[in-house]
């Protein structure tokens, strides 16, 4: 037996790639997830990382992320709870036409607090150690700049479209289930060559087995999604 939950989120997030290098970046990401179109947390999200650009097309990048996850939706989490998170991720660039396509494949080794209801009070919540996850994300990235433009540049607008799904994996080798998928199309406007936005629809799904009385909830989340990229270039030129 499957129950839907169907939500309506505001997520405001920020991306930036600051090289200080021709071969190196650091990677600065926050996200601020919220439910109820912007009413209440969701979910708030920092991932500090480090890339390497073997070439223009080609970039590895090595991270951290941290989660803290807020009690929402039809069907709430008992208590907010964490995650900690290192991820490794290889990112591959080209281009057809004027569409430039990014792939994107991350393996995620993640660390998810257990927090339980305290045997002194069952409205706190005790701490209880770490559950141990492995997941494996791909996310397929299209983007086309409108008008008479080849490419994305400053007083530029842009039609992105990316679809990402989320592998989760047990304590075997084998893949457990689909545990996530992101669908969302962005309309962006490059205001310098450091700063633009995205603006748009996100509409993602998530499982979460057992976790609806007993029954699999399947959340259905309607997203208005705004980006802000600000990416530095620290070079010696």
């Amino acid at each position: 037996m499957r129950v839907n939950d169907p939500n309506a989120n505001l997520w405001v997030s920020h991306w930036g790639d600051h090289r200080f290098h021709s071969r190196w970046s650091f990677h600065t990401e926050f996200h601020i997830r919220r439910a109820e179109l912007g009413a209440s947390w969701q979910q708030l999200l920092l991932r500090p990382a480090v890339n390497y650009h073997l070439n223009p097309d080609v970039m590895f990048t090595l991270g951290y992320s941290y989660y803290y996850n807020y009690p929402y939706g039809g069907y709430p989490i008992p208590f907010g709870s964490w995650e900690n998170n290192l991820f490794q991720q290889v990112q591959v660039g080209q281009r057809i036409g004027r569409t430039r396509i990014t792939h994107r494949f991350r393996m995620e080794e993640r660390f998810l607090a257990k927090v339980s209801a305290s045997p002194s009070d069952p409205e706190v919540g005790d701490f209880n150690g770490y559950a141990y996850q492995n997941r494996f994300r791909y996310r397929v990235w299209l983007s086309v700049p409108l008008g008479d433009h080849d490419q994305n540049e400053p007083g530029v607008v842009s039609f992105n479209f990316y679809d990402e799904v989320f592998l989760n994996f047990g304590n075997s080798t084998q893949l457990d289930f689909i545990q996530q998928n992101r669908i969302s199309t962005l309309l962006g406007y490059q205001f310098t060559k450091p700063f633009s936005i995205l603006f748009g629809y996100l509409y993602q799904t998530i499982q979460r087995p057992g976790s609806a009385n007993g029954a699999d909830l399947m959340e259905l989340n309607s997203t208005i999604h705004l980006v802000l990229v600000y990416n530095l270039d620290g070079q010696r030129k």
